[in-house]
């Protein structure tokens, strides 16, 4: 089986006190894009499953082996996987990567197997506040600890220049600071009928100083506004994708993990492969 599993932006994210077990309540409107992961999973005959990525500096105890645990825990998962990831979502970049990763995990397990989904409280719980959002796939407004998905009818086109500088932060990290952080009421921007914030900003730049001049620097050569997105690094501008192509040829990709043009879509975690 061979499947694409999808990165997200966070358009807002507000975010409350911790409210059990590191976990935080959230508010917040994501949406997919077109970036994604492509994942092999194949039956085996091994007692351990054999997770493998083509990128270092992910840990054993990743997304997809808790999301294997959880499966395991309240259903007869049959036998184990070798299972192969291609990264192209950046880690630790507030994309939603590992998130994505097991959803895609969890939902076509569950369906080649016959298996009764979990909760989504149970895998925001177990596996990743983000990863209920990407099991439904479309745009949403998440609530509670992610374990609220109210997906969102947003017809019309929502075009960004995605900009992933070197720097990651941990999202437990991005947590941890909000919390020893005193919050400012930050501005909200508006484009279109859309709300841009995110309460991570003042934790991210204070772990990771160097966002500030990033920030700046991109917006002085673009004349555009750049927004974090999730717990960062990741920040992005949105625009028509004729504006967008113009600007985006004046930043220096060599500066960057990755910059591209990206794009809101729904995505459903289909078998693309045998």
């Amino acid at each position: 089986m061979k499947i694409n599993t999808y990165a997200k932006i966070n358009l807002n994210l507000k975010i409350s006190k911790e409210v059990e077990d590191g976990l935080h309540n959230i508010s917040s409107l994501m949406v997919p894009i077109n970036l994604y992961d492509s994942i092999e999973i194949k039956e085996t005959n091994a007692d351990v499953d054999e997770i493998q990525f083509d990128k270092e500096g992910i840990s054993e105890e990743n997304t997809i082996s808790k999301s294997l645990n959880l499966l395991r825990s309240r259903s007869n998962l049959p036998g184990f996987f070798h299972i192969i990831i291609k990264k192209n979502i950046p880690i630790e970049a507030g994309l939603g990567g590992g998130s994505s990763n097991a959803a895609g995990i969890i939902s076509i397990l569950t369906k080649k197997y016959n298996l009764q989904m979990p909760t989504y409280r149970e895998i925001a719980v177990n596996v990743g506040s983000d990863v209920p959002f990407f099991i439904t796939g479309k745009p949403a407004n998440i609530l509670g600890i992610g374990d609220i998905v109210n997906p969102e009818n947003l017809q019309k086109d929502i075009n960004m220049i995605l900009v992933v500088p070197n720097e990651k932060i941990s999202t437990r990290h991005a947590f941890s600071m909000f919390d020893k952080l005193s919050q400012e009421n930050l501005e909200i921007h508006e484009y279109e009928d859309l709300k841009i914030f995110n309460d991570f900003w003042i934790p991210a730049q204070t772990l990771e100083p160097n966002l500030l001049k990033i920030k700046n620097n991109l917006e002085s050569i673009t004349n555009l506004e750049f927004y974090l997105s999730g717990s960062g690094s990741s920040m992005f501008s949105l625009g028509d994708t004729e504006e967008l192509t113009k600007k985006i040829d004046l930043i220096d990709l060599n500066q960057f993990k990755l910059v591209k043009l990206v794009k809101k879509i729904d995505f459903s975690f289909e078998t693309i492969s045998d």
